[in-house]
């Protein structure tokens, strides 16, 4: 399989009883069985949650074990790779994760097994149950999760009163300001609406595509999100060894980092995704007569705000290298 055909891979992750099982197979209802492969990882020696999922998979993959590390993730490198390989090709690759694993493990996994150019990410998804935040707060792996999101779905929204789910929300987006933020309620994402898997990750790139400020961070918890921005356009050269030394020297600790930025010289808007170490740059739409500005927000935890802050402010056009 060459790059020109590749299959969109979401991952689905989320502490134990978000309500991951229940939002896949409510997305799976909406779709014909032969267009989606899901491959889900499971915490104990049996699986339950393959059982409830496999009557709308088109293919249903089950690994057993919880974390995805070593011989676990070596099974799903393997798993994505018979996907590929298939005759019949596939529109879409859910993963979803045991609820005691860090999404990592799966996002090292794709990364390995499109070697071939097979796969592309297209977006994680983050299940929190909005009734639980308090209690969740005492699990690092919940925000290394919200850490890794593309998007976060606050799930059980029913059953919190508006004030109380107003204060889930804020309370989980100061980990991470660089996801879209939503909230579901038995499977279904109710706001803002999208029926469907594929009208919620519509959502999350015209919301990646609009202008806004990340929220500030929280200094009461290790994980921290840290926007950046630059009432300008940034110099190449110099935004391109930025990420290869003041990102570089916190690689180990990164979850996202996410951007759009006028870059001088160039008409199209320069848009940053990274996945822990890894950067990719893409050019979306031309700016034409909208403000050349550029934002930056990085997610992960032991971040240097100070000296990221210096770092980005060199990549301004406007100032002079030192």
């Amino acid at each position: 399989m060459t790059a020109d055909v590749q299959i969109p891979v979401t991952v689905v992750t989320g502490f134990l009883g978000a309500g991951k099982t229940t939002l896949v197979n409510r997305w799976l209802a909406g779709r014909s069985r032969g267009e989606i492969a899901v491959i889900v990882n499971e915490h104990g020696d049996v699986g339950i949650d393959g059982e409830l999922l496999a009557e709308r998979a088109r293919e249903l993959v089950e690994i057993t074990g919880g974390c995805v590390c070593c011989t676990t993730q070596a099974e799903l490198v393997r798993a994505l790779d018979d996907l590929a390989s298939s005759k019949q090709p596939l529109q879409r690759i859910l993963v979803e994760t045991s609820g005691a694993a860090s999404p990592a493990g799966v996002l090292q996994a794709i990364a390995r097994g499109g070697r071939s150019g097979a796969f592309a990410l297209d977006g994680v998804i983050t299940v929190v149950d909005a009734t639980r935040v308090e209690q969740l707060a005492d699990h690092d792996l919940v925000f290394e999760q919200v850490g890794y999101a593309d998007i976060v779905l606050l799930s059980r929204a029913d059953a919190c009163a508006p004030e109380r789910l107003a204060e889930a929300g804020a309370f989980v987006a100061t980990r991470n300001g660089a996801a879209f933020f939503a909230e579901a309620a038995r499977g279904e994402v109710v706001a803002p609406a999208a029926p469907s898997l594929d009208s919620l990750l519509d959502l999350r790139r015209a919301d990646f595509a609009a202008s806004r400020e990340a929220p500030a961070r929280s200094a009461s918890h290790v994980y921290e999100s840290i926007s950046l921005t630059l009432d300008g356009e940034v110099d190449g050269e110099r935004f391109a060894d930025f990420v290869e030394t003041d990102l570089a020297q916190v690689a180990g600790r990164l979850f996202r980092t996410k951007g759009i930025l006028a870059v001088t010289g160039v008409d199209e808007r320069m848009i940053v995704q990274g996945v822990a170490d890894s950067v990719e740059v893409t050019f979306g739409q031309p700016w034409l007569d909208a403000p050349r500005t550029s934002r930056l927000v990085i997610v992960g935890f032991g971040l240097d705000r100070a000296a990221l802050t210096r770092g980005f402010a060199a990549c301004d056009a406007a100032r002079r290298p030192q």
